[in-house]
């Protein structure tokens, strides 16, 4: 069996210095993939560039809030996703309690209008945050997978435990393959494209400590790599003065990706480089 490999840059929109990064490194091939943040400030900005240069763009389904100060809002106006109408739920505690599944469905539709209303094809969709995925107790995933049946997109999740081992850093009991298990035939049930595998380092900046640490990790990742289809995603992006500290990790991401190394290290173990469109090329959707 072929091995297949997309290198995604997630939260493309999410601020200018994410942005111009994702906008360079697609513009210089040195990703296959972005995911677009169509809640987050810069996201107009960001569909445009995706427009203006045709890139491989899914939509990086957002129901929360990562800045508590100045609250991103949802595309849909869903009410019950908003907190005592300052925006989205920072606290996935409050998501979970508060959040209709049928704004969540309508929330989903927004985000995917948003990107195509503006010229760009959606390719994928992903989750921020983990809060479509069952986590938070609620079953938010049976409407992202709905919504991606009804739009023939392949999701992010994976199909081998590998992710939830890599996660966690030992390896995952077996409740959780369990629940990874019913979450994957959910999916596969709606004839909806899955990952074999996925990879993100999960790491705080105090055990990443330096560049070296981080670009190790990801080489490691790439040569061992399995059969199929598996996923790397970053959030690569400039820095930004008054964000220091885990800021950082995304800067660290950006020099790797800048650097082609990983790109090399597929070429070197015959891993095919590809966008999210290999599940069309393969017939898996």
């Amino acid at each position: 069996m072929s091995k297949y490999l997309i290198i995604n840059a997630d939260d493309f929109g999410y601020n200018p210095q994410q942005t111009k990064a994702i906008d360079e490194l697609m513009r210089g091939k040195l990703i296959t993939s972005t995911s677009l943040m169509t809640v987050a400030p810069d996201a107009a900005n960001a569909a445009e560039l995706a427009r203006l240069g045709g890139y491989p763009v899914g939509v990086h389904l957002t129901i929360n809030s990562d800045d508590s100060k100045n609250r991103w809002q949802s595309n849909s106006g869903a009410p019950s996703l908003s907190e005592k109408g300052m925006g989205l739920y920072e606290s996935q505690v409050g998501l979970a309690l508060h959040a209709r599944r049928r704004d969540v469905r309508a929330e989903l539709e927004a985000q995917y209008n948003f990107i195509s209303s503006r010229g760009v094809e959606v390719d994928h969709a992903d989750n921020h945050c983990a809060t479509l995925y069952g986590i938070n107790g609620r079953r938010f995933y049976i409407d992202a997978y709905n919504f991606c049946a009804e739009h023939s997109l392949p999701y992010r999740f994976p199909k081998t435990p590998g992710f939830l081992s890599r996660q966690i850093d030992r390896e995952a009991p077996g409740v959780i393959k369990c629940f990874q298990k019913i979450i994957v035939g959910v999916g596969e049930r709606r004839g909806v494209g899955l990952l074999d595998d996925l990879v993100s380092n999960p790491w705080s900046m105090d055990r990443i400590k330096d560049y070296d640490t981080l670009r190790k990790y990801y080489l490691d990742a790439v040569e061992n790599c399995i059969d199929g289809v598996t996923e790397i995603f970053m959030h690569p992006a400039y820095p930004i003065d008054d964000k220091p500290g885990e800021w950082t990790k995304r800067v660290y991401e950006l020099r790797l990706l800048q650097s082609g190394d990983l790109l090399e290290a597929a070429r070197r173990n015959n891993i095919e480089l590809v966008s999210w469109s290999v599940f069309r090329d393969l017939g898996k959707i």
